[in-house]
C-alpha cells in the first residue's frame, strides 16, 4: 500500500525542506529471515577455515528499503521528479551502502511524454535498467544473482555524481545511457563511468541488452590503498569470485536476456561478459574475462503460489600465474506464496560449485571456492562447495 500526498497546494515537509504542489508517494519493502549457509570462511587471506552458520538476514528475496518520490506537472506533458531511497538492515535497523541516509537511490530531474526523463544524483546504471528485469534476480533477488554478483545484474552498485537520460517508450522500445563524473581535478575520464542499454517489450516478449565501463583505478598515486570504485559502497570485490582483480584499472560489462511469458510460466535466458582491465600497478597481469551464461523459469501453480530455479554456468579465462581457468556452476530455486498483496512468505535455496584456479585479494594464484547470491547476502566459502537456504517474510507498503 503507498501512502499518497497530494494537494492544491500542498506542503510536505522532511527534515526542515517543504515541497508544494504536487504528489509525494511513500513507499518501501520489510524482508527478514533465518538463513543457513555453508562452509562459511572465517579467518584472513590464505588461511581460511570454512564453519556453517544459522542466524537472521535481511533483504533476500527483495532488498529492505523505504523511500520518498515526488512528481510536479509542470504542463504540456513535462513533469519535475525526483526519487529519495534508504536501504535498511532490518535485522540491526542500521542504514544499508556504506551508511549513506539515501544509499539505494537519491536524484531529481524532469520528465517529458513524449522524449523522456533527464534526471541527476546517485542512481543505477542503464545496464541495470534494461538487462536487470528480464535476469533472475528480477524474480528471486539475490539468490538468483550469479556468481558474487560479478556481472551487477542484482543492481547492488550505483553511481554517484551521474546524468542519466531514458527514453520514453517507441512501440515497446526504450533506451538510455547514464555517465557518471570521476570529480577528479584535471581529468574527465579518471574515475568515471558510463554505460547505454536498450530493451524491447512487445507481448509475452521481453528483451534488454547494456554495456558498462568504469574506469577507476586504485592503485594511482593518489589512491595507493585501493580504496573503492566510484559508486560502490560494499564493495565490488567483496566475492571470492573476483577479489583478486581489485586492483584494476578498469571494469567493463556487456550483458543481453529476454523472458517470453507463456502465461502460466515464465522461461528467460541471459548472457554477460565481465573483463578486469590491469593497470601499471596492478596485481595481475593481462585482461580477466568472465562469461556467464544461463537459464531460468518462474512458473505461477496457483495466483498465490510461485515456483522458481535456475542454473548458470561462469567460466574465468587464466591469468598470468594462473594455470587452469576458474569455473562456476551454479543452481538457486525457490517458492513464494503470497499471504495478501502485500505480505509473502518465501522459502529461498542456492547451491554453487567451484573447479579450478583463480587469485585471491593479494594477488597470489589459489583454487577457485564457492560464492552463492549477491554481495549483500552472500559470504564465501572457504571450499570449493556451498549451500545458502533461507525461509522468510517480506512485506510491501
Amino acid at each position: 500500500m503507498r501512502k499518497h500526498l497530494l494537494a492544491a497546494p500542498v506542503l510536505f515537509s522532511l527534515g526542515g525542506v517543504a515541497l508544494a504542489q504536487g504528489s509525494v508517494t511513500l513507499y518501501g519493502i520489510a524482508d527478514a529471515g533465518i538463513t543457513y549457509r555453508s562452509n562459511e570462511r572465517t579467518g584472513t587471506t590464505g588461511a581460511y577455515t570454512g564453519h556453517s552458520n544459522v542466524g537472521l538476514s535481511t533483504g533476500n528475496l527483495s532488498g529492505s528499503r523505504w523511500g520518498i518520490k515526488g512528481k510536479e506537472d509542470l504542463g504540456n506533458g513535462l513533469a519535475a521528479i525526483f526519487l529519495l531511497e534508504d536501504g535498511f538492515d532490518i535485522t540491526n535497523g542500521t542504514s544499508g551502502q556504506g551508511g549513506r541516509l539515501f544509499g539505494r537511490q537519491a536524484f531529481v530531474g524532469l520528465s517529458d511524454q513524449r522524449y523522456g526523463s533527464l534526471t541527476m544524483g546517485r542512481q543505477y546504471t542503464s545496464l541495470d535498467d534494461f538487462v536487470g528485469p528480464v535476469a533472475p534476480v528480477n524474480f528471486i533477488g539475490g539468490f538468483g544473482a550469479h556468481p558474487g554478483d560479478i556481472d551487477d545484474l542484482d543492481q547492488t552498485t550505483r553511481v554517484d555524481n551521474s546524468v542519466k537520460y531514458t527514453s520514453a517508450n517507441y512501440s515497446g522500445f526504450t533506451f538510455g545511457a547514464l555517465y557518471g563524473f570521476g570529480g577528479q581535478p584535471g581529468s574527465m575520464k579518471r574515475k568515471d563511468t558510463w554505460s547505454v542499454g536498450a530493451g524491447y517489450a512487445n507481448g509475452p516478449l521481453r528483451m534488454g541488452v547494456g554495456y558498462e565501463r568504469s574506469d577507476n583505478s586504485k592503485t594511482g598515486l593518489d589512491d595507493p590503498t585501493y580504496g573503492k570504485w566510484q559508486g560502490t559502497y560494499d564493495g565490488t570485490f567483496n566475492s571470492s569470485i573476483n577479489e583478486g582483480y581489485a586492483s584494476a584499472q578498469s571494469q567493463q560489462v556487456v550483458a543481453a536476456g529476454a523472458t517470453w511469458d507463456f502465461g502460466p510460466a515464465v522461461v528467460g535466458v541471459n548472457y554477460s561478459n565481465v573483463q578486469y582491465r590491469p593497470g601499471a600497478n596492478s596485481l595481475f597481469s593481462g585482461n580477466a574475462i568472465f562469461n556467464i551464461a544461463g537459464i531460468f523459469t518462474q512458473w505461477n501453480v496457483q495466483p498465490r503460489t510461485h515456483l522458481f530455479a535456475g542454473y548458470s554456468y561462469t567460466r574465468g579465462s587464466a591469468v598470468e600465474g594462473v594455470d587452469e581457468d576458474a569455473q562456476y556452476h551454479n543452481v538457486s530455486v525457490g517458492a513464494t506464496y503470497d499471504l495478501s498483496t502485500r505480505s509473502t512468505v518465501y522459502l529461498l535455496a542456492g547451491y554453487q560449485h567451484a573447479s579450478g584456479m583463480t587469485l585471491d585479494a593479494a594477488g597470489n594464484p589459489v583454487a577457485a571456492t564457492a560464492s552463492v547470491s549477491d554481495k549483500g547476502n552472500g559470504h564465501s566459502s572457504a571450499t570449493q562447495s556451498q549451500a545458502i537456504v533461507s525461509v522468510g517474510l517480506r512485506q510491501k507498503f
